[in-house]
């Protein structure tokens, strides 16, 4: 095969014919008219895919895009960060909470002050108890 790879005649709407010529170097559409303009319109798009991809790629462009995010996205970012911070410090706080409650019920059952009110307080109910019944029968204390 030469450097034609391949060659398609394709009828356009108008009735003209297109050949559609890929070449190894440089795949291009050819249409049949005169060839400066073909030379013209390949050039002008060979120039504009420049221009676009310099544009794209210009670094300091890339780091204006970024500087601009940057802004946008800060303030939004620093008040969730508040937010965290205050769920963070209630958090911490519930958990000395808890801490502290857990240790003070271990250590109910070893303190004898705490057993003696418990017998206290069984006591003052059996009394009041006695005291209710002394009144319904209009009985005097004892």
């Amino acid at each position: 095969m030469d450097r034609m790879a391949a060659g398609l005649n394709i009828p356009s709407r108008q009735g003209i014919s297109r050949n559609f010529v890929f070449d190894e170097d440089t795949p291009t559409t050819h249409l049949n008219c005169h060839p400066d303009t073909n030379h013209l319109a390949t050039s002008t798009c060979h120039k504009s895919s420049e221009s676009l991809h310099l544009l794209v790629n210009e670094t300091s462009l890339a780091c204006y895009r970024i500087e601009e995010h940057i802004q946008k996205t800060i303030p939004h970012l620093k008040s969730i960060s508040s937010e965290i911070s205050g769920v963070e410090n209630r958090t911490e706080g519930a958990g000395y909470d808890v801490d502290y409650t857990t240790q003070f019920l271990e250590d109910v059952d070893v303190i004898p002050e705490l057993q003696n009110i418990q017998g206290w307080l069984k006591n003052a109910l059996i009394n009041a108890g006695k005291i209710k019944d002394l009144h319904e029968k209009k009985l005097p204390p004892m």
